[in-house]
């Protein structure tokens, strides 16, 4: 099974992987009205595919979406705790704004909720070690 396009819009695209996750390549400025839109969506296809891990993309975001912070960390992540969630793998923006509105995020998440990486190769290097007993 090769990768397969979900969901494709001006802010997000998601795909399921080979491996069995869920990448979410969000792409330009996002507000909060996106960021709200997008995470919904990977919830939709988590639970749909019936899979437990994300990597969530943010390589392409440019600015600041503190202000979806909050509900990210304390509606959206415990949801998707319950769906089934187990690792989440967080690609970090190249933007300092963008930056700091995912460490704002994580900060108010329950602990362990999120790893950080620099790059997509290191994120899903570890969604894979992640699978093994």
């Amino acid at each position: 099974m090769g990768r397969r396009q979900l969901h494709a819009s001006e802010n997000i695209d998601i795909h399921l992987e080979p491996d069995g996750w869920l990448h979410a390549d969000w792409k330009g400025y996002q507000s909060v009205d996106m960021v709200k839109a997008g995470c919904e969506e990977i919830l939709r296809h988590m639970e749909a595919q019936r899979v437990s891990k994300v990597l969530n993309d943010n390589s392409n975001v440019t600015g600041i979406w503190v202000g979806a912070a909050y509900w990210v960390a304390s509606n959206w992540f415990p949801r998707m705790r319950e769906a089934g969630l187990r690792h989440f793998a967080w690609v970090q923006s190249p933007s300092r704004l963008s930056q700091l509105s995912a460490n704002t995020t994580v900060e108010h998440a329950p602990p362990g909720t999120a790893v950080f990486f620099d790059d997509v190769s290191d994120a899903a290097r570890w969604l894979r070690e992640a699978s093994k007993p």
